[in-house]
């Protein structure tokens, strides 16, 4: 799986998934309200008397947060296009795959 999402990143890929995510994020009114109350608690946040220990802990903790759950989406992405991919092998809508490559589906299957 490393493999494939390093060869679709470094084909540019990494660009498209941030393009069609962005489209779709952006109309997704659930996804805005997060975005607005992850806004109001950084603010809340920011104004807490802290001492700087405690607030490079709690950063360093929001920053790993984050990063994984962005290595999550990403590699959520690149499971789906391959998901998308043995599906249209196994439908006979793609010929010149190899799918031995790729693997198996959970049922054996394509």
């Amino acid at each position: 799986m490393e493999q494939l999402i390093n060869k679709l990143l470094n084909m540019g890929m990494g660009q498209f998934m941030d393009n069609s995510r962005y489209d779709l994020v952006m109309t997704d009114e659930i996804y805005l309200h997060d975005i607005e109350d992850e806004g109001e608690l950084e603010r809340r946040y920011t104004n807490l008397d802290l001492p700087d220990e405690q607030r490079i802990l709690i950063n360093d903790y929001i920053a790993c947060v984050k990063t994984c759950d962005n290595r999550y989406s990403d590699i959520s992405y690149m499971a789906g296009i391959k998901d998308a991919v043995r599906m249209f092998v196994y439908l006979g809508l793609l010929k010149d795959y190899n799918i031995s490559e790729q693997g198996a589906c959970a049922d054996g299957q394509v």
